[in-house]
């Protein structure tokens, strides 16, 4: 698959006695604690499946029996489909895509350099340059169109996004019924129409818990409109370690699990055979700062652990990955880039969110996004691993270069080296004086080279004529309202 990690030897962060635990754990909070679930369409799902509903109180038991059931019910073959088939993002558990993150409400002007709050022009921006990196697999708008009314906002961020990628878009912004039937309508205009779209949905949809243990109403039952209309469902959990989780790893990661299960569980009820992704991003509390922790290594921990359990149900995962508390694209945030996504990705989670943001996932940097697509390719060449064959061990070639000899004109070395060495985009590896001939650019310089060249050179399909006219309607529509 283009764009895509494949991992060799699947990195695992729990053992069997640990799944086990937090498995057991899930399951027992859901049917003991019980989620408060705030959609009367939802509790009456529920309640006619043999949950215990307290109308009072929205919280709602799951029997166990009814968990493990619903959690078969989930369509296993998800492919996040691109706008162009060559995107296409299959989700076997076998390989890893790279995702931007998204909604961030702050920008660095790529050309001043000052921080605002993000626009319009900033969500396609870095969508085109994300549609360019080879290490990118899925859109998450970065940002949100700050610079349009907020009824519109939702347009405006899909609009941005089909215009200037070819890869699938997961979106977060369409948090209420009307909002999700804009973005339908919208992408089956990019797709060909409604049965296209349900045949080839080039978005998802991103809905969320509020941890501990609370679905919002209005949030679901958007959820159940967009997943009627055949998009794919991310159902996002975010409990914080030491915050609105236990401070102790397993205990959120158990809460996690419980949570996406639940979700999960209403889904399927509503619809059967909805494809769903588990989602989360669990990272602790700074008791120092009172901040989140998000470039930790144990967010890093967090999500490759609840990928492994999101696998061990039958389902993929999306989670985060690529944080960083930082302010500046420098040593921490590239440090901490690398903390929290290593981990998930060598743990085979299917889908890594987080390039191209800093500040805990709050502002874009373009020549962030160029950074992180070189870590991530930095972390695909270890996933990929060593292959070992009669031809790569290449015997017949040590024999016949012999003693003191190199092998640079070698016909092996030359078929080779591209596919078994990593070879950087935007890290120097000349010599000090070849670097000060070059200029002795910093990173951030190559970086931002990097994004020219692409804002030169790349291109991207044209989307249909019939998303102008859409988005338009749309707009004018919700102007009005």
């Amino acid at each position: 698959m283009a764009n895509s990690i494949p991992v060799r030897n699947k990195l695992s962060v729990l053992d069997r006695h640990g799944v086990d635990l937090i498995h057991r754990a899930a399951l027992d909070i859901l049917e003991t604690t019980g989620v408060a679930v705030r959609s009367e369409k939802a509790q009456m799902m529920l309640s006619r499946a043999g949950c215990e509903v307290d109308k009072k109180s929205a919280v709602v038991r799951f029997p166990q029996s009814l968990v493990l059931e619903m959690a078969k019910k989930n369509d296993r073959a998800v492919t996040f489909c691109g706008r162009t088939r060559k995107h296409d993002a299959r989700l076997d558990f076998d390989h890893v895509h790279v995702c931007s993150d998204g909604n961030g409400t702050e920008a660095v002007d790529f050309e001043t350099r000052q921080r605002r709050p993000s626009r319009k022009s900033d969500v396609a921006k870095s969508a085109f340059v994300a549609d360019a990196l080879n290490g990118h697999g899925i859109n998450w708008p970065n940002v949100t169109s700050q610079d349009v009314p907020q009824g519109t906002r939702h347009i405006h961020d899909l609009w941005a996004s089909l215009e200037n990628t070819e890869k699938h878009i997961t979106l977060a912004t369409n948090t209420t019924v009307w909002e999700v039937q804009d973005v339908i309508e919208l992408a089956a205009a990019a797709a060909g129409g409604p049965e296209e779209l349900r045949r080839r949905p080039p978005i998802s949809s991103i809905h969320t818990s509020s941890s501990p243990l609370a679905i919002e109403g209005e949030g679901l039952e958007a959820g159940f409109v967009a997943a009627d209309a055949g998009l794919p469902i991310c159902f996002y959990v975010m409990p914080g370690p030491g915050s609105t989780g236990p401070a102790t790893l397993a205990g959120s990661v158990a809460l996690a699990v419980a949570e996406a299960l639940a979700g999960n569980a209403i889904f399927q009820l509503n619809g059967p055979g909805t494809p769903y992704v588990f989602s989360a991003g669990i990272a602790p509390l700074d008791m120092r700062t009172s901040t989140r922790a998000g470039g930790s290594p144990e967010h890093g921990l967090t999500s490759a652990a609840f990928s492994q359990m999101a696998h061990f149900y039958g389902f993929p995962s999306l989670v985060g990955g690529f944080v960083t508390t930082s302010k500046w694209p420098d040593a921490q945030a590239a440090y901490e880039k690398l903390s929290s996504a290593i981990t998930p990705i060598l743990a085979g989670a299917d889908m890594v969110a987080g390039i191209g943001l800093i500040e805990d996932c709050r502002t874009v940097w373009l020549e962030q996004l160029v950074i992180d697509n070189e870590i991530a390719r930095i972390v695909a060449r270890m996933a990929r691993g060593i292959d070992v064959t009669e031809e790569t061990i290449a015997l017949d070639i040590v024999q016949k270069v012999g003693i003191g000899r190199d092998y640079l004109g070698q016909r092996h070395t030359l078929e080779h080296f591209k596919t078994e060495h990593f070879l950087p985009v935007i890290s120097d590896r000349y010599s000090y004086d070849r670097w000060l001939a070059l200029g002795s650019k910093s990173l951030m310089e190559k970086a931002a080279d990097e994004v020219r060249r692409i804002f030169r050179e790349h291109t991207v399909e044209p989307v249909r004529s019939e998303v102008a006219e859409t988005a338009n309607r749309l707009i004018r529509m919700r102007s009005k309202q």
